[in-house]
Parts: structure tokens; C-alpha cells; sequence
């Protein structure tokens, strides 16, 4: 379910059972400020204060059968003489209540000790009457002894009821407070009924017991209930005393807000329905002037968990401000817009009536107009503008006409602005654009222009014929750039007349110059292959070098023809051979450290036992090349192409190998490790024995992969594809998650263990899980369809609404394997150990599906309702 909501609106959800219907239970909470003019505070401040002031839990979700209101805060002795105790009373609309609120007292001697002293006091219930055997308040005090300086001595309670005083010691009375009461207090749990017998597991599982009393879901002392009113009143006013730190009566009127909250199903994906959302819960905060709003609603749903509801658009507004169904349908169109939807998700005014901004504390970004240098730079031009009147009016002139009209700041932009900011942008690219096209067709129109083209021999047709979208990548020649700096240094003393000279610019930038084309070549163009005199004249060279001491370090090698040389055992640290032809070269225990060969190619040469830690090979053609033992700690494969590749027992520690396509490649025994892959493409790839962990492989493909006995330890695969079967026998796979949709159609799994991975909403249709062990796992929603997973062991495993449509499960082990809401028509089930299964709303096969399962301790309620088939 996805969620559409204004920043300053908190969401609680909750599905339950009520009288036989699934229901989905909604409380929208938000906090108003307690001012003449309350105003909306934001979502981060009303969870930071419910934590600081409850505690507990806020809210359980399920709407109320009446309203409430609620009062967590201090009592304050500031505004009276007497410091050792007051009176504190809270009125919200027709209902008023008063406590008396007490210093530290004891029974001593039969006799309670005179208050001490305070200047704030928590009402709550841990200074109410109680204790650990009082049903009504386990976490109060005053029926048991405590030890205070050595004495054991009982405490009296600090907050009493006026109308129950406590007279003696041992006296019972009943507690008293403002706040919440918690979900598991015994007195608010006996609401829950205790019909929990066989009828009701039968028909009313996991609902509630028929004799349950709503009224559990109130959070209030009932002395703070609208009996038989579902809804506070609107505008109600408050006042409490003795409950702030500087005023001694805090009073005023809650806000008349309106909140509103839409769905979305799966079935009706056109069809907005909004649900009857009522205020029912005011929880006030004297001393932070603040409270905090809970509205219910309740939608029918047809899945027990509320999966039949995609999404739910909360609102609230102004009780001036009501807008139409089509207004919010709107508003989750566009931010579910693929290319702007994180921006709209951003403009709360299409959710928040923008009176509700008005005085808020947060609502407000930083003024930059009034920071002294803004100011500053605004009373020069004033003084500029002044200066310019003056001489304007001087000479005879009307200023008006000469100087702008309009002096005035620019109105600061806000978060509101960022849509329209954006389309008027893209609206100026395209104007921009077309604009530049008009032009160059006009220039190319223009006869003129073509009888100086045919005078200079420019090729018209080939600029006509030029893409303009098409992007123009440049090349970065590092012995070019270093020549420029080379230069500078030497006439820069020539080219001014005074202060010191920046000499050394090339000893400084050159190496940054080298990291940046080592990291970027593959982005740009190829380097041109050497001339052909140039490139016999370089492979005399390497030849002469190698029989010196095989040290090319540094050496500018960008499209030199190697093919064929014997250069085994060189150090090539740092070199380019960007383009470089290397077919047939043997390359062995070579070292490429931050070397360069991006769109370089080698066919048939080897490169096993190489270094090639940092260096970048983006762009490279690779084909029948041996990589075997190679070390490509952090090497860039980007783009590269790699064709019946050896890469067995390589180091693959943080490459990456983003949109590069490998086929008949062989990484068996090799090690990958924090390697990011995006969008590569792997064909009749082979990775058996190899060590996957820490990998990131997002939107890319495997086609008849072969990942036998492969480890796979803590990866992720994002929008993955397995596709034509792929092979995963025996593989291990551990603690690694693969996004919904991934496809691992027909792939064979048999024997492999996975070993606490998310796989939730996989593809797995005709696939083989035969005597696999899934351990911890979580393959709830994953299409299991005619797939095979006879004799697997799944103890414990996680397959709720699973299909295994037509799936085969014999002898399978399922002991405590939660599979709720899963669909097992036409699946065979038979020999599988069932035992304390959660088959709850399950599809269950027919009865010969079932013929020799163990179902012990079986758990098949709630059966399946109609409405969710």
C-alpha cells in the first residue's frame, strides 16, 4: 500500500475483523499549536513529543465508539503561595474534571507527613494510586512500603480525585488522572471479551470475541468521554489551570479542521473512495501548547490484511477550503509521476489548506534578504539608484523612463514553486531548442551560404545530416593538456608586468590532469590507431624497453598496435594504452596498475595473473582473452565488452562493470566482492564455485547463467532477470534480497540453501527447489506456479499469499512455515510435513492433494473468505 500524504499528517493503519467483515482501520494524527490562531506543526515535532510526553502507545488504530479527550502535562504551584500542593482542573466543551495534585507525603505512624515542596509535579499514572496488584493502575503507588532513607515507609499517591480523598493508611480508592490508560492495563483489557472459544475460531478468527467491548479502543479515564457521541465537538473550547508554566489558566478553542482520507484499489484504479474520517481523540499538552488531533475512518476491504487497497491519499483542510474528489485524484496522479513525482510529493499546498501555515513555528525557510550582506548589497543599489535619479533629473531627463520600475526583492521561492519551476524550464530547453534548429535550417536554407560553401569546400550536407540531440564526446589527451601547462608556465612572466608569478602550474595540476583521464577516457572518444609508420616505430620501441627492463610506467602508449608481442612480466603501472590493439599479445603477471586501456582491444591474447587494480578498461573489447588469477580490485569494465573470456579464480573486489555486456564468459572459483553491476548483461555466463558478496546487481540480466555450488553472501538484485532457466544448483545463497518482479522463471535451485534472504514477490514459476533448505527466508507473494519443491526444507520460512498454483510439494517440510492467504490449487501436498503450518486463508488443494500429510497442530483458521477469492 502507498501512502500520498502532506509532510505534517501522520498515518496509523490497522486490518481487523469486526462482526464477521474485514475491515481497515485509519487514525490520521496531527498537532495544532493551543494559540488564538492554531496552526499545523509538523509530523518530526508531534512523534518527538508523543515519545518524549506518552510514551506508550499513541494509538491503536481502530476507530472509537465515542469521543475523548486526554491531558498529558504538569502541574504547576507557580501561580499560588502554598508550594506544597494545588488544584488542577482541565474543561474541554461540556466535560470538566478537577485533581488535587500533592508534594512527597508518607504514612508515618499511622499518620500522612505534611507535602513536600515542589514547582512542577507529572500527572500521570505513576503518581496515582496503585500498584503492582491493583487491576486499575499496576504502575501507580500507595499500597506498597518503599525504602526512603533507610525507613521502609508507604507513599501516599500524588494526584487524588476530589470526591476520594484518602482519609487512612491501607485505604482503597479508585486512581486518578488526565491521561492515557495503557492498551494492557488489566481494567482496560477486560474490554476485550473472553469468548474466545471454538465458535469463534471457527467463524470469527482473528477478529475479536463476540462480547468484546469497543470501548477497549478508548484511551481516557471515562469520566473524559462524550458518551454516545462519536465525534468531538466542532470548535469545542478549553481551558486548563494550573497546568502551564506561565499562565495560570491556558484557554481557547481547538481548531475547526477537516480530515480526509481517499483509497485506491487494485480492482479500481480510476475509482477514488473517500472514508467518513471523524475527530475523536483530543490529547492535549498544556506546558507545550500543543495537541495532538486523531481522526478514525474505517474501510471495507476483501483481503483480511488490507492488500486489496493500493493507496490511501490523506488530506486536511480548512473548514472554508473544501475541495473536490478530482482535486486529490489529481494530486496522486501526479505524484505517481515517474519523471516529477518526487517533486510534487513535496507540495503540501495540494494537500493542506494554506491557512493551516499561517503562524505555524516550522513553516517559515530562512530569510536570506535579511542577512547583513543581502542587506548591504540592497542599500547600495538604493544609493546607486538615488545617485542615477539625480543626474537623470540633472540633465533634463524623466528617470522613470531610464532606471527599472520595479526596485522591489524578488518574493523568495518556495517548495511550491519547484513543479512550475521545472516545467518552465523544460519549456524554455525546448523553446531553446527549437530555436537553435530554426536557425541552423535557415543557415543551411540560405543560397548565399551554400555558394560560400561550394567556394570554401565545406560539406553542407554533413552538417545538415549532424543529430543535434546526439551527444558530442570529446577526448582528453593528457600529453596535450601537460604540453599547455608546460607553456603557461613559460610565458606567464612574459604575459604580465607585475606580481608574482604562479610558475609550477604543471608540477601542480599535472596529476590531477593524469587522475581525471584515467578516470573519464572510457567516457570520451577513442584515441585514433597510430599511422602506420608511427606504430611500427612504437612497437621498435616497446621491443627496445622490454629488453632494457620491461618498465613502461607512465609510458604514452593511445593507440598503438601490440598485437602479437611477447611482454610478459612488464610494468605497464600508470601507462595509456587507451585504443590500443593488443590481439594475440601475451600479457601475463603484467602490472596495470592505474593504467588506461579503455577502448582498447585484445582477441585472443592473455592477460592471466595480471594487475589491474584501478586501472580503467571502460569501452574495451575483450575476446577469447585469458583473465585467469587476475586482480581487478576497483577496475572500471563500464561499456566494455567481453566475448568467451576466462576470468576464473580473479579478484573482483569493487569493479564495476556498469552496462557492460559478457557472454560465455567463465568466472568459476572467481571473487567479487563490493563490485556494483548496472544493467549488465551476462550470456552463457559461468560462475561456479565463485564467491559473490556485497554485490549490487540492478536491472541486470542473466541468460543461461550457470551459478552452481556459487556463493552468494549479503547481495542485492534489483529488478534482476534469471531468464532460459537458469542453473543455481547447490549454490548458497545468504542474507541477500532480491526486489519484487525479479525473474527467476524455470531456474534450478536444486539443493541450494538460502539462508535468511528477502526474495518477497519473485517470479519463480517453473522453477526446481527440489531438496533445497530455505532458512529464515521470506518468499511471501513469490509465483511459484507448477514450480518444484519436493523435499524441500522450509521450516519456519516465511510464504504468505504465495501461488503454488498447480506446484508440487511432496515430502516437503514445512514445520511452522507461515502460509497465510497462499493459494495451493491443484497442488500436491502429499508426505509434507505440515506441522504447526499457519494455513490461515489459504487456498487448500483437494483432499488427494493432501494424502499422507503430517497436519498435527495445523492451523487453517480463518478459512477463506468469498469476497477474497
Amino acid at each position: 500500500m502507498r501512502v500520498v500524504k502532506p509532510s505534517r499528517l501522520s498515518l496509523l493503519t490497522r486490518p481487523y475483523r469486526w462482526r464477521g467483515s474485514d475491515k481497515l482501520g485509519i487514525a490520521m494524527l496531527a498537532m495544532a499549536t493551543l494559540k488564538d490562531a492554531p496552526a499545523l506543526t509538523s509530523e518530526q515535532d508531534l512523534w518527538r513529543l508523543a515519545a518524549q510526553e506518552v510514551g506508550g502507545a499513541l494509538d491503536l488504530g481502530v476507530p472509537k465508539p465515542c469521543a475523548e479527550f486526554i491531558v498529558s502535562g504538569k502541574a504547576y504551584t507557580r501561580h499560588q503561595p502554598d508550594k506544597t500542593a494545588c488544584a488542577v482542573r482541565a474543561r474541554v466543551g461540556s466535560l470538566d474534571k478537577s485533581l488535587l495534585v500533592f508534594g512527597d507525603r508518607y504514612w508515618v505512624a499511622g499518620k500522612p507527613t505534611a507535602p513536600a515542596p515542589f514547582d512542577a509535579m507529572r500527572i500521570d499514572w505513576r503518581r496515582a494510586y496503585g500498584g503492582p496488584d491493583c487491576p486499575d493502575n499496576s504502575h501507580g503507588i500507595g499500597m506498597q512500603p518503599d525504602e526512603i532513607g533507610g525507613m521502609r515507609v508507604t507513599p501516599l499517591p500524588n494526584v487524588e480525585s476530589p470526591d476520594q480523598r484518602i482519609r487512612y493508611s491501607g485505604q482503597i480508592v479508585r486512581p486518578a488522572g488526565f491521561d492515557g490508560i495503557a492498551p494492557d492495563t488489566p481494567a482496560r483489557f477486560a474490554r476485550m471479551g473472553s469468548r474466545y472459544d471454538q465458535a469463534w475460531l471457527e467463524h470469527e478468527f482473528p477478529g475479536f470475541a463476540p462480547d468484546m467491548d469497543a470501548r477497549y479502543f478508548n484511551a481516557a479515564p471515562s469520566d473524559q468521554w462524550w458518551t454516545g457521541r462519536p465525534d468531538v465537538p466542532s470548535g469545542v473550547d478549553y481551558a486548563f489551570w494550573n497546568m502551564h508554566p506561565e499562565r495560570q489558566v491556558l484557554s481557547g478553542r481547538l481548531p475547526v479542521w477537516r480530515a480526509r482520507c481517499f483509497a485506491l484499489r487494485h480492482a479500481r484504479p480510476a475509482v477514488l473512495e473517500e472514508a467518513d474520517m471523524r475527530l475523536t481523540t483530543a490529547w492535549f499538552f498544556p506546558d507545550h501548547e500543543r495537541a495532538i488531533l486523531i481522526w478514525h475512518g474505517v474501510l471495507d476491504i476483501a483481503e483480511s490484511d488490507g492488500a486489496d487497497v493500493s493507496h490511501l491519499v490523506l488530506a486536511i483542510e480548512d473548514a472554508n477550503d473544501h475541495r473536490a474528489i478530482a482535486h486529490y485524484m489529481d494530486v496522486a496522479r501526479r505524484r505517481a509521476d515517474s519523471r516529477h513525482g518526487a517533486v510534487h510529493a513535496l507540495r503540501d499546498s495540494d494537500l493542506v489548506s494554506a491557512s493551516l501555515y499561517v503562524n505555524a513555528p516550522d513553516s517559515d525557510l530562512p530569510d536570506v534578504h535579511a542577512r547583513p550582506l543581502a542587506r548591504n548589497l540592497q542599500a547600495g543599489a538604493a544609493r546607486r539608484r538615488a545617485s542615477s535619479r539625480r543626474m537623470l533629473e540633472a540633465e533634463g531627463l524623466n528617470a522613470d523612463d531610464y532606471l527599472p520600475l520595479n526596485d522591489a526583492l524578488p518574493r523568495r521561492p518556495t517548495v511550491d514553486d519547484l513543479p512550475a519551476a521545472l516545467e518552465e524550464a523544460e519549456q524554455a530547453r525546448r523553446e531553446g531548442e527549437a530555436l537553435l534548429e530554426r536557425g541552423r535550417q535557415a543557415l543551411l536554407d540560405d543560397s548565399d551560404m551554400r555558394r560560400f560553401a561550394q567556394h570554401t569546400g565545406v560539406d553542407l550536407d554533413a552538417i545538415a545530416r549532424v543529430d543535434m540531440q546526439a551527444p558530442r564526446a570529446g577526448r582528453i589527451d593528457p600529453p596535450a593538456l601537460v604540453r599547455q601547462l608546460r607553456d603557461f608556465d613559460e610565458r606567464f612572466p612574459a604575459a604580465t608586468s607585475a606580481g608574482p608569478s604562479p610558475t609550477g602550474l604543471r608540477d601542480r595540476l599535472q596529476p590531477q590532469v593524469l587522475a581525471l583521464y584515467r578516470h573519464a577516457a572510457h567516457a570520451g572518444a577513442a584515441a585514433a590507431p597510430m599511422p602506420p609508420q608511427r606504430a611500427a616505430r612504437t612497437r621498435r620501441r616497446v621491443q627496445a624497453i622490454y629488453a632494457r627492463g620491461r618498465d613502461f610506467s607512465g609510458l604514452h602508449l593511445a593507440g598503438a598496435d601490440l598485437s602479437g608481442m611477447d611482454l610478459r612480466g612488464s610494468c605497464f603501472r600508470g601507462a595509456s594504452l587507451e585504443g590500443a590493439r593488443l590481439d594475440g599479445a601475451r600479457l601475463d603477471d603484467c602490472d596495470f596498475t592505474e593504467a588506461v586501456l579503455a577502448h582498447a582491444s585484445m582477441a585472443g591474447g592473455s592477460l592471466a595473473n595480471a594487475r589491474l587494480a584501478h586501472a580503467n578498461a571502460g569501452m574495451a573489447h575483450f575476446e577469447k582473452v585469458s583473465l585467469a588469477g587476475a586482480n581487478l580490485t576497483r577496475t572500471s569494465l563500464e561499456g566494455a565488452r567481453c566475448v568467451a573470456c576466462v576470468f576464473s579464480d580473479a579478484i573482483l573486489h569493487g569493479t564495476r562493470l556498469g552496462e557492460t555486456r559478457l557472454e560465455r564468459c567463465d568466472f568459476s572459483v572467481a571473487s567479487m566482492e563490493e563490485a556494483v553491476l548496472m544493467k549488465t548483461h551476462f550470456l552463457h555466463c559461468a560462475f561456479e564455485d565463485a564467491m559473490l558478496h556485497r554485490c549490487a546487481f540492478m536491472a541486470c540480466t542473466f541468460e543461461h547463467a550457470n551459478l552452481r555450488r556459487a556463493h552468494v553472501r549479503r547481495c542485492g538484485f534489483i529488478d534482476t532477470a534469471f531468464r532460459d532457466g537458469a542453473d543455481l544448483t547447490a549454490a548458497r545463497i545468504e542474507m541477500s534480497s532480491f526486489s519484487p518482479g525479479t525473474d527467476l522463471q524455470s531456474a534450478t535451485l536444486d539443493g541450494a540453501t538460502l539462508h535468511q534472504c528477502g526474495m518477497r514477490g519473485v517470479r519463480m514459476q517453473g522453477a526446481s527447489l527440489v531438496n533445497a533448505v530455505v532458512r529464515g527466508s521470506d518468499l511471501s507473494e513469490c509465483l511459484l506456479a507448477n514450480a518444484r519443491l519436493d523435499g524441500i526444507e522450509a521450516a519456519e520460512s516465511l510464504f504468505v499469499r504465495a501461488d503454488f498454483n498447480a506446484a508440487s510439494l511432496r515430502g516437503a517440510n514445512l514445520m511452522q512455515a507461515v502460509m497465510s492467504r497462499a493459494d495451493f490449487t491443484d497442488a500436491d501436498l502429499r508426505a509434507a510435513n505440515l506441522f504447526r503450518a499457519d494455513l490461515g486463508e489459504a487456498v487448500l488443494p483437494a483432499a488427494a492433494g493432501l494424502r499422507g500429510a503430517y497436519t498435527a497442530g495445523t492451523k487453517t483458521w480463518p478459512r477463506r473468505r468469498a469476497a477474497a477469492e
